[in-house]
């Protein structure tokens, strides 16, 4: 394993950007959508695995790395992947966040939160990021020779490396949302990003072909090109598969009850795997269903990292195995959280959730006090009553009457009814009952409501027992 070199040969955007829905070339915006269809998922059920800490790899089977004072990550093999091996030196801060296979099959690159880069097998280490990044990595896409890759941050800087090329970069500009995947073109003269809403910035010889910017509730998580290069599919956090251009459907896991956080296809575009957080994996199309990290079975010889999450997914060049990356929960502060009101005095000590009640506003707090998060949200006029809570229930889709609550995350008894956290209210139709730009204003008859998105986070980021302080 190789990381961190004295010489880094790194491209970076500086000042050239596009507008989120539209390429640099593009004279409209045309979306061609092909509808969630409803598709037959293999998965096995949840099972929590002990972790094997050990940093030798195997010949197949799970590799894992850890060591004193720093993060960990496993690479779990399936099928025809093997696991050659997993970072052992982690800096503390960093999480893993992306994995992708070299064109042989026999090796894959590993990239971490503070842009490190972990090369193993045959895949050659052209550097990784030094110095402090304006916000987190948060993809690598490896160029079609396997002599070069891209890091993308989440304010869609772009870091290229070895024979991967600039093309641009939306870094210079203020994203409505943060980035969340790149995907390469076949040729690795252009690449495309997506957005957490769905919104698809297009570079080089990428070709926009449309966007799911409004089309789902849920953020999205990533994204894979096709073969021919002239399509994509986006997935959201529910499952939900969006294609575009020559992406053919092959089906979705909408309704997924755990996150869905990375999608890679088959190299034929003949089907896609999805990895959820929890480890399972769902096979559409041509994609055979190998394994998940959540199984029993198979030629595992470890598990993921204990309370941790899946990170990425990536196919050997067969598309008769894959690698599944694992590692704890990322606690990089958001964008936000930087600029946001500082956390109000009085509201205690520990990893919490601080509410206040006038601000109409939640701040994430973690364990040594940094703000993971903080927005605006919908509640109501004093109530609950100030105090310190605790999460007490969580339902994926909580119910009022005809409306669904996602991502309900209840803290507090009411007369009734549980007062939780959630997602503005959805009417069968699937329209809000409020709209984002209306976050800020009590309007909740008691609960309180968030951006969908923001929602989805507080799911993944308040567990059962976490603190809630509530102030006036």
């Amino acid at each position: 394993m190789t990381r961190r070199p004295s010489w880094p040969a790194i491209t970076r955007a500086r000042r050239s950007a596009v507008h989120g829905l539209a390429t640099l070339t593009a004279t409209a915006i045309v979306v061609a959508l092909a509808p969630v269809a409803p598709g037959t998922a293999t998965r096995l059920l949840t099972q929590t695995i002990a972790s094997t800490a050990t940093s030798t790899a195997t010949s197949t089977g799970t590799s894992t790395g850890t060591s004193a004072g720093t993060s960990t990550a496993n690479v779990t093999a399936f099928g025809d992947a093997r696991a050659l091996g997993v970072p052992t030196t982690m800096p503390a801060d960093a999480r893993p966040v992306g994995i992708v296979d070299t064109p042989t099959g026999s090796g894959y690159w590993v990239a971490d939160t503070t842009g490190g880069v972990y090369a193993y097998g045959d895949a050659t280490f052209r550097g990784s990021v030094t110095g402090a990044l304006n916000q987190p990595i948060a993809g690598i896409a490896a160029t079609p020779t396997g002599n070069g890759y891209w890091l993308v941050a989440r304010d869609g800087g772009i870091f290229a490396f070895g024979d991967a090329s600039y093309s641009g970069s939306t870094g210079a500009i203020t994203l409505s949302q943060p980035i969340v995947g790149i995907a390469a073109t076949p040729t690795g003269n252009g690449y495309w990003l997506v957005a957490r809403d769905g919104g698809i910035f297009a570079f080089g010889d990428a070709p926009f072909v449309g966007a799911a910017t409004g089309l789902s509730t849920q953020p999205f998580a990533g994204m894979a090109a096709t073969p021919t290069g002239d399509g994509y599919w986006l997935v959201a956090r529910d499952g939900g598969v969006f294609a575009f251009g020559d992406a053919a459907m092959h089906g979705s896991a909408s309704g997924s009850t755990n996150a869905v956080v990375a999608i890679t296809a088959t190299h034929d575009g003949g089907g896609y795997w999805l990895a959820a957080a929890d480890g399972g994996v769902f096979a559409f199309g041509n994609a055979a269903f190998l394994g998940s990290v959540a199984d029993t079975t198979g030629t595992m010889v470890g598990g993921p990292v204990v309370g941790g999450t899946v990170a990425g997914i990536a196919a050997t060049p067969s598309d008769h195995g894959y690698h599944v990356l694992s590692g704890p929960k990322a606690t990089v502060p958001t964008s936000r959280a930087l600029l946001a009101p500082p956390v109000p005095a009085g509201s205690g000590d520990g990893r919490r959730v601080v509410y206040s009640n006038t601000a109409q506003r939640l701040w994430l707090v973690e364990t040594d006090g940094v703000v993971y998060d903080s927005y605006r949200i919908s509640g109501r006029r004093n109530y609950p009553s100030p105090g310190t809570y605790a999460v007490w229930t969580r339902m994926r889709h909580g119910r009022a009457k005809d409306l669904d609550l996602p991502y309900f995350v209840g803290f507090a008894h009411g007369r009734t009814t549980s007062v939780g956290f959630h997602g503005i209210p959805l009417r069968p139709d699937g329209s809000p009952i409020e709209s984002d730009a209306q976050l800020g204003t009590p309007l909740s008859h008691g609960c309180v409501r968030q951006n969908q998105a923001d929602a989805a986070e507080m799911w993944d980021w308040a567990p059962f027992g976490t603190s809630v302080v509530v102030l006036p």
